[in-house]
C-alpha cells in the first residue's frame, strides 16, 4: 500500500459520519403566536415514506429560547399537558402535530415569532439525523 493510499485511508476513517437522511417529510408547518412573551407552539405533519419506524426526539429553533415536545388530551374532563422524550412514526405512516394533541412547545419565543412572518425549526430523530423545515406563524386564533 503507498502512501498516499495509506493516507487517503486515514483521512476517509477519521471523517466524521454524516447521518443519513430520514425518510420523512415536514407539511403544513405553523406557529401559533400568542401576546406578550407566551410561549408558542408548532404544530405540523410528519410523514415517515421508510420502511421502518422513525422516533422523533428533539426539536429546536433560533426563534425559542427552549423548544419542547409535548403532547396535550383531555382526561376525566381536565386538560393535561405532558413532556414527550420521544415520539414514534410508523413506517409509511403519518403524524399530525396539531391542538389539542402533539406540538412543539416554543419557550421564549423571540421577535421573530409574529404573525404573517416565518421561523425555522428543526426536527430531530434517534438516529441521529435531522430535518429543518419553515413555519408560518400565525396569530392566536390559528390564522
Amino acid at each position: 500500500m503507498s502512501l498516499r493510499t495509506l493516507l487517503f485511508a486515514l483521512v476517509l476513517a477519521a471523517a466524521p459520519a454524516a447521518a443519513a437522511t430520514p425518510a420523512v417529510t415536514v407539511s403544513d408547518a405553523w406557529v401559533r403566536a400568542l401576546p406578550g412573551n407566551l410561549p408558542a407552539a408548532g404544530y405540523f405533519t410528519l410523514r415517515n415514506t421508510g420502511d421502518h419506524a422513525i422516533t422523533l426526539v428533539a426539536a429546536s429553533s433560533p426563534a425559542c429560547g427552549m423548544a419542547m415536545l409535548h403532547k396535550s388530551e383531555t382526561m376525566g374532563g381536565m386538560a393535561h399537558m405532558s413532556d414527550e422524550s420521544a415520539i414514534e412514526v410508523p413506517a409509511k405512516g403519518t403524524l399530525s402535530f396539531a391542538p389539542g394533541g402533539y406540538h412543539i412547545m416554543c419557550m421564549s419565543p423571540s421577535a421573530a415569532v409574529k404573525p404573517g412572518g416565518t421561523v425555522t425549526m428543526t426536527l430531530r430523530f434517534k438516529d441521529g439525523s435531522s430535518v429543518t423545515a419553515p413555519f408560518a406563524v400565525r396569530n392566536a386564533a390559528g390564522k
